[in-house]
């Protein structure tokens, strides 16, 4: 079976392998020093349970676009490269959505799923697009789960 990390292959996949995977993924992607550096706050963001959390927070988001960012570079020159980053770009969001912002409390996988097949053929192509656009996407999310709750 080919990994494509679309809503099937999540649902059927055990969750300790789509993390340990992503998880490596987002190491190859991000170079430790830049991780070292993303996860490295100033003591004024570290002051309060709440400021420490917004830093994580931000961290996270940041690490993600740098990893989304690097994906296409990193498939380029592979056979079926466009199909290959679109499945380690899924894979990337599915960590960001399952893991890094804990969102299944909050939106269902399938509707994940959805604004991803969105996302995919119009990506951006560096880290600064991907902060806004996993900006948005959280965005969106908050208002389908305010909407799912009302």
């Amino acid at each position: 079976m080919l990994r494509d990390y679309t809503y099937p292959c999540l649902t059927e996949m055990p969750r300790h392998e789509l993390e340990e995977f992503a998880l490596r993924m987002i190491s190859r992607m991000v170079p430790e020093d830049t991780m070292s550096e993303l996860f490295t706050f100033e003591q004024e963001e570290v002051d309060s349970e709440e400021r420490m959390m917004s830093a994580k927070l931000d961290a996270t988001l940041r690490m993600t676009a740098i990893a989304l960012s690097e994906i296409q570079q990193a498939f380029d020159d592979s056979d079926n490269a466009n199909q290959n980053s679109e499945r380690m770009t899924r894979l990337v969001l599915w960590h960001f959505y399952a893991v890094s912002f804990n969102l299944e409390r909050a939106i269902p996988l399938q509707t994940h799923c959805e604004e991803v097949e969105k996302l995919l053929p119009q990506r951006p192509q560096d880290a600064f697009g991907w902060v806004k656009v996993l900006t948005e996407l959280l965005h969106r999310y908050a208002k389908i789960s305010s909407d799912l709750n009302d």
